[in-house]
């Protein structure tokens, strides 16, 4: 099932301070896209970002693994879960790692009411305590990367160009020194929500500063678009003015023209700048030229 996430910005208040509409933008704004792989019937990936695309508390990428409709399932129960943990959690590591070994169970459960097929998801996902703060916790191949605008030594202005980092570690038969099993491969993930295979993930905090971006996705893209392509989408969407829903569109149809046929998803989250004018935030953002397609559930 698929909705329509628009990314805009609030109604512009008059201020009598300023002769520009000035406001204070400091916070997060988020939005993604997901499409199915090439012949499937449904998409099994799916996206989050909760409570709305203005105030994400909390978003994520799951993975389902398991066919039909137990994969479709076991990620939207999965994000289901981590979308509604406790404020008190949000700071506390041991606490947020315990909530989602819980996950395990509910997903389990869910896929059980359905038939005795099996079904489990891999997660990317990401809490903000603050709008400069946020922990990850990634199970399986789903990937968290940290984009930062370049800045040229002398201050000058950074031509558009983006940096990318990979903050999570994929969990795969080979990292884990894991033999696969039968019809396996070594790049498979080793660790899973919904069968007892979660493991014990890292809880990874970054700091998030103004114009920074995290993109959360499935190996669905980052199998099939290099990172370097993912810092050259991202930068070059911003550069001309595209909405955010538009650079992960861009990203998703990147794997795609790469030869991707597996259920593609991106997500994008950024921190707005603190004091803009209106009118060039609105232009940096994109001004809403394009909604975020997606498979919020």
């Amino acid at each position: 099932m698929s909705s329509v996430t628009p990314v805009g910005l609030p109604q512009a208040r008059a201020t009598p301070v300023f002769r520009e509409p000035w406001r204070w933008q400091s916070g997060l704004t988020a939005a993604y896209a997901s499409e199915p792989g090439s012949g499937r019937a449904r998409n099994e990936d799916c996206c989050s970002h909760a409570p709305s695309a203005e105030r994400p508390g909390f978003c994520g990428v799951a993975d389902g693994v398991g066919g039909g409709a137990h994969g479709e399932i076991a990620s939207s129960v999965l994000l289901e879960h981590c979308a509604h943990a406790p404020r008190n959690t949000y700071r506390n590591p041991v606490r947020l790692l315990d909530w989602l070994l819980r996950a395990d169970s509910q997903v389990r459960e869910a896929i059980a009411r359905r038939g005795d097929q099996s079904g489990a998801a891999t997660l990317a996902a990401v809490w903000f305590p603050s709008p400069g703060t946020a922990y990850l916790l990634n199970v399986g191949d789903c990937r968290v990367y940290q984009l930062r605008p370049h800045v040229r030594d002398n201050g000058g202005d950074n031509g558009g160009r983006y940096s990318i980092q990979q903050l999570t570690v994929d969990q795969t038969y080979a990292s884990c020194d894991q033999q696969p099993p039968p019809n396996g491969k070594p790049d498979d993930p080793a660790r899973m929500v919904g069968t007892g295979a979660v493991g014990v993930p890292p809880v990874v905090k970054t700091q998030l500063r103004q114009r920074e971006l995290l993109l959360l996705c499935s190996d669905g893209l980052h199998k099939f678009v290099s990172d370097e392509q993912m810092a050259e989408v991202v930068a070059g969407g911003i550069h001309r003015g595209c909405s955010l829903g538009s650079i992960c569109k861009a990203l998703v149809h990147a794997a795609k023209q790469n030869g991707g046929h597996d259920d593609a998803s991106a997500l994008l989250v950024l921190r707005r700048p603190w004091f803009t004018p209106l009118a060039a935030m609105v232009k940096w953002l994109g001004g809403g030229d394009g909604d975020t397609h997606g498979s919020r559930r």
